[in-house]
């Protein structure tokens, strides 16, 4: 029951006059759902905002509660308003002078787009807190992201150190030596009238996050590419714009981690590539299976003797016509898989891989848009409930073949999930499955658009009576 009331709630066409009945009759957790409704009326927000166990922060965050409605009482409602931008200007500078730092800190960290004069009054905040999540914010001026960089508290220049948005010439000035001056506070002695003898743990502290940010020229950065913490160098290994020489000392780092991230790096050469395809660590290999660049070769080997990632793979994805056409005819079922997943195979091999006696090649080439009622009804024929899943993710999937999954008996809970979801599945197909034992199923069934109208009303009186 429970279920279905949380899929009437995701349904985008349950009627206005079954809103209040499903609020009224459904938990904390159906009417959270309720709020999250793409289209939500004025009236339907006042509905929900009489339930104490609605987050009524949500509701005028969104934009759902007009300012008139707001309670003025309340400093999180204020928030949330000014989150979704309906508050005054002059409430806002009021939440920036607040007498709790915590309000102030929220006003910094949630409410995008603040007056320049606000955003400088939290960036100048006593407390380090909300100067700190002042300086992770995306619309810092240039001149307050240089005096943040002086900032004399640790956390501050740390939390700007992150940020992409700061200027990078700012961002390498953290980097070399944490900023300058160097900080006189951080958070063991910011309570305290004395402060600590030595500050070089905050300022590594500063130069890590700094050293991780993408925004960082990458002039400065050969001091981490051996750090010891492996997060910093995996994070470099990341970027797109390094120098030959730092991909090579990466492609050393002691911590496999590092080596898989670089594997990945679309910017890596051929030459590096081969070299990681060799890596003692089997997550590297399989990691350089995911890079745009990796020789096809490389590709169809490793399919030939493990299970490759579920997802496309980039290199599939700019495969030439040629390419396609090599990979499809393989002997290795894997490796014609590996072309089933291209979203513009040529339909001719469409064609081809829909006849293909392989069933892992099957569930591959089924969600293709490219095959036609009659394929996707033969190869339900072919293979049965073993791709039926795949089937239903198709969008051109007949309401025959939906209506035939449905019903067998063989169906897996992932298919019937997918056939409850599935844009043509016809009203009776729908309603049959509300009476399915799983959960996930019965919430699909009762979350579509196409579920008749008499049905929900059957269905909420039904719960009422239970």
């Amino acid at each position: 029951m429970q279920d279905a009331m949380e899929g009437l709630a995701a349904n985008p066409s349950l009627p206005e006059r079954l809103f209040e009945p499903l609020a009224e009759m459904g938990d904390a957790d159906v009417r959270h759902i309720l709020t999250l409704r793409d289209v939500l009326t004025e009236l339907q927000a006042r509905i929900l905002l009489a339930y104490d166990d609605v987050d009524a922060y949500s509701l005028i965050a969104r934009g759902k509660v007009p300012w008139a409605e707001v309670p003025r009482h309340d400093t999180s409602m204020l928030l949330a308003a000014a989150q979704a931008g309906i508050a005054p200007d002059t409430v806002v500078r009021e939440l920036a002078v607040h007498h709790d730092p915590e309000v102030r800190g929220e006003l910094a960290s949630y409410v995008t787009g603040l007056p320049s004069d606000v955003l400088a009054t939290l960036a100048r905040d006593a407390d380090p807190a909300v100067a700190a999540q002042a300086a992770e914010t995306s619309e810092l001026a240039t001149d307050l992201s240089e005096e943040l960089a002086r900032h004399p508290h640790v956390v501050v220049r740390v939390s700007l150190a992150v940020n992409s948005r700061v200027p990078p010439a700012v961002l390498a000035t953290l980097l070399a030596d944490g900023g300058t001056p160097a900080p006189t506070r951080c958070a063991a002695c910011h309570r305290r009238t004395e402060g600590c003898s030595n500050h070089m743990p905050g300022i590594r502290r500063i130069r890590m996050a700094a050293a991780a940010n993408p925004a960082v020229p990458p002039v400065g950065l050969t001091d981490f590419l051996d750090a010891q913490e492996a997060q910093i160098p995996a994070e470099i290994a990341e970027r797109t714009d390094l120098p030959a020489t730092f991909h090579a000392r990466l492609a050393t780092h002691p911590t496999a981690f590092v080596r898989e991230t670089l594997a990945r790096n679309p910017s890596i050469s051929e030459a590096l590539i081969l070299q990681l395809t060799e890596d003692p660590d089997p997550d590297v290999r399989l990691a350089v299976a995911m890079n745009t660049s990796v020789p096809l070769s490389y590709l169809t080997a490793l399919a030939g003797r493990r299970r490759l990632p579920a997802e496309p793979l980039p290199r599939i994805l700019t495969a030439t016509e040629a390419e396609l056409y090599e990979l499809a005819a393989s002997r290795v079922a894997q490796i014609r898989a590996l072309a089933a997943v291209h979203p513009d195979l040529p339909q001719t091999l469409v064609d081809r891989l829909a006849v293909d006696p392989d069933i892992g090649v099957a569930r591959k080439i089924a969600p293709s848009p490219k095959l036609t009622g009659h394929q996707l009804t033969d190869m339900a024929d072919r293979h049965g409930p073993p791709v039926y899943g795949a089937i239903a993710q198709n969008p051109g999937c007949p309401a025959a073949v939906l209506r035939r999954m449905a019903r067998d008996t063989g169906s897996a809970r992932k298919a019937l999930r997918a056939v409850a979801a599935h844009p043509a599945s016809p009203p009776d197909v729908i309603e049959t499955l509300l009476t399915n034992p799983d959960p996930r199923v019965i919430h699909a069934a009762a979350a579509h658009p196409a579920l008749p109208v008499e049905t929900m009303e059957r269905l909420l009186a039904g719960l009422a009576a239970s």
